[in-house]
């Protein structure tokens, strides 16, 4: 402060464009800071609600998983009381069917994926 008072800015003889020009120019360059500061906050603010968002998901399927495997006995149970004993059967054998299906594909996209992973890693180490 002591500095800026000892400066006669009177005895510069700065011109008064020089003066507008320079008004202007400190002007819109803190328009244009409070424009970037602002666009910042909002698309923080954005990936805040989006990680909320994703983070009460994971717990809702988390729960949901949780609270359907511990019932599992009571749904099955249901299940057979409610449908015919021939539909019953019919969909234990599809549902068997389909977890062994399942599982030789989930291995087989292991496997390709170990083979890729591989011939990459080799590809890289080569160039």
């Amino acid at each position: 402060m002591n500095l800026i008072d000892k400066i006669n800015f009177g005895e510069l003889q700065i011109s008064e464009e020089f003066t507008n020009a320079l008004k202007t120019s400190v002007s819109d360059f803190f328009d244009q800071a409070l424009v970037w500061v602002t666009n910042f906050l909002t698309s923080m603010l954005s990936k805040l609600s989006e990680i909320t968002t994703v983070g009460v998901y994971t717990v809702v399927t988390i729960l949901a998983t949780y609270f359907l495997c511990a019932d599992r006995i009571y749904i099955l149970d249901q299940i057979e009381h409610h449908f015919p004993r021939e539909w019953v059967k019919k969909l234990s054998k599809n549902i068997r069917k389909i977890s062994k299906l399942l599982g030789g594909y989930l291995k087989a996209q292991v496997i390709l994926i170990a083979i890729n992973f591989i011939l990459v890693l080799i590809r890289f180490i080569l160039i």
